[in-house]
């Protein structure tokens, strides 16, 4: 369908001159109508038919005469807004306010912390990503209240939010507040929050136990295993301890929890599997000061593959989820605008440690 959007263009300070600008939304596109619109104001930017200064038609003339409902037309102005090509003024509407239609896409990137392998997922997202687009990225630091506040300050600021919801309870009411069509949840689904918005995500009950499964062999020759599930300063999804249990239960592994490496006492024959990196120097100390040999005395396996641990202690072990491949699916979900959602490969990586 094509619309019709007749406005007003100050050219001079006395002068009124009516204008008819062709706005073609169609309705069998599989572009969102939202997008559409967008390039649909661009297109006349680019072609001198808008002017720095005009005024665009209000959100309330195109949603009551046209097949175009509130919401997206918000969304759209939101995104152009978030572009820096338009802007509003109080009371008055919205109005071109850059004819520079190459400005970047400004996405906002909420991650709990920065540590190695977030920077693996970080660089391989920008990269991919390209020259197109800005990435401001923040960080809640497992605070929920941060978490909120993050989101809600920064609503219709950005053209596309990805948030990274490290938290074990419920978030998906903050989550909401996003337009789906800006949302990208990476790393953990948020399984409340419905459909039609982007995922790219770790299955972590499952991922943990198949690649256990995998080490089965090389655990075999240790007498138990200690999952140190340490969450201090760092995220342990309820998924990765159901999938342990379930692992050392159906093979009938002698097995136990511990909330520190302290306190699991460690003991030759024993095998650990160790989230925290802080945990893993922790453990690598130990075995240093009872000089026993990895891979043999005790055995080590860590979770979240970094480059360091290709090469720590001969090289350490480790179950993880393919962090650049995470970054490169979710900079093409945006680019190109899928709404899906996938479940991200996991390995186990097996080194001398094992």
């Amino acid at each position: 369908m094509t619309v019709v959007l007749i406005f007003r263009i100050f050219v001079t300070g006395k002068t009124i001159i009516l204008m008819n600008i062709n706005i073609k939304i169609s309705s069998k596109s599989s572009t969102p109508k939202y997008e559409q619109l967008v390039n649909e104001i661009i297109r006349h930017i680019r072609a001198k038919r808008l002017l720095l200064g005009d005024k665009l038609p209000s959100i309330h003339h195109i949603c009551n005469n046209y097949d175009i409902s509130r919401d997206t037309v918000v969304i759209a102005y939101n995104e152009l807004k978030s572009r820096g090509i338009i802007s509003p003024k109080q009371g008055k509407g919205f109005y071109v306010s850059s004819t520079s239609v190459r400005n970047k896409l400004k996405i906002f990137l909420l991650f709990d912390v920065m540590n190695s392998y977030k920077e693996v997922l970080y660089r391989s997202f920008i990269n991919n990503l390209g020259p197109d687009y800005q990435v401001d990225i923040f960080f809640h630091y497992y605070n929920l209240k941060v978490f909120e506040q993050l989101i809600t300050n920064n609503l219709n600021k950005y053209g596309y939010y990805v948030i990274m919801p490290h938290f074990n309870e419920d978030v998906s009411g903050f989550v909401k507040m996003i337009p789906r069509e800006k949302l990208l949840i990476i790393d953990k689904d948020i399984k409340t929050s419905g459909s039609g918005y982007s995922a790219i995500f770790q299955n972590f009950e499952r991922d943990i136990f198949e690649a256990l499964n995998e080490a089965l062999p090389l655990l075999t020759k240790y007498s138990n295993i200690k999952f140190i599930s340490n969450h201090n300063f760092q995220f342990i999804p309820d998924g990765m301890g159901k999938g342990f249990l379930k692992f050392c239960q159906e093979n009938k592994i002698k097995h136990k929890v511990y909330e520190s490496i302290k306190s699991s006492i460690p003991g030759k024959g024993d095998a650990f599997l160790v989230v925290s990196d802080y945990d893993l120097v922790e453990l690598l100390k130990i075995s240093l000061t009872m000089k026993w040999e990895l891979g043999k005395d005790i055995g080590i396996l860590s979770y979240d593959e970094t480059p360091l641990k290709e090469i720590l202690a001969g090289g350490i072990s480790v179950i993880s989820t393919d962090f650049r491949k995470m970054g490169k699916t979710a900079a093409g979900m945006i680019k190109n605008r899928i709404f899906e959602k996938a479940e991200n490969p996991c390995l186990f990586l097996s080194r001398k440690s094992l």
